[in-house]
């Protein structure tokens, strides 16, 4: 969800706000929070099919590898972190949301705005969580491997060290910046709220 694609009318209230009588368009506002409902739902399927799809992987490597506890291991709660992940997908599309054209389009707006920044600061321990079971996986994946073929165990712990870069630092803070980025805009749309009077 990109913060740099607002409609023309937009760009110009965020640099009003704070004046005296900045100005809204409201087919502007529903305009964008469709948008965003639709980057939303485009978000939601991806994700939904990627944790549908590890967790149906790591469930096929339980049945299938007895022979490392760490392996096994991993792929429970590579199972239990992407069902749960998943779940919560699907109680989130579940949840109704209004049309914007029934309810203040301003007020609308800010909803997605906040729905949005919810989502981005859950996905921080989201990302974090499934660390663990990837990391017991590729460890325990090097230790069966180990004699049988020399170069797997370097590949498992390169893929480590790409796990704890990508899920437990560069994705929480892109996360944490994207946050920030949607409260900066609702506090920027509270003050030309604010300052138009509404």
């Amino acid at each position: 969800m990109a913060c740099d694609d607002l409609p023309d009318d937009l760009k110009i209230l965020w640099k009003e706000a704070g004046t005296d009588r900045p100005m809204f368009s409201p087919d502007q506002f529903r305009q964008e929070t469709e948008k965003m409902q639709a980057r939303r739902r485009k978000h939601d399927i991806v994700g939904g099919a990627c944790m549908a799809l590890f967790a149906a992987c790591y469930a096929i490597v339980f049945f299938y590898i007895h022979n490392n506890t760490l392996t096994l291991m991993g792929s429970i709660l590579s199972v239990f972190v992407c069902g749960s992940w998943l779940g919560s997908i699907l109680v989130e599309r579940a949840r109704a949301t209004p049309d914007p054209g029934e309810s203040d389009s301003v007020r609308f707006y800010r909803a997605e705005l906040e729905r949005a920044r919810d989502t981005h600061r859950g996905m921080v321990w989201r990302l974090v969580i499934l660390v663990p079971p990837f990391v017991l996986w590729d460890i325990g994946f090097a230790q069966i491997f180990a004699k049988a073929a020399w170069f797997v165990a370097p590949i498992m712990w390169f893929d480590c060290a790409l796990v704890l870069a990508v899920f437990a630092i560069i994705g929480p803070l892109k996360q944490l910046k994207l946050t920030r980025e949607y409260q900066e805009r609702i506090d920027i749309l509270d003050g030309a709220m604010r300052s138009n009077g509404r």
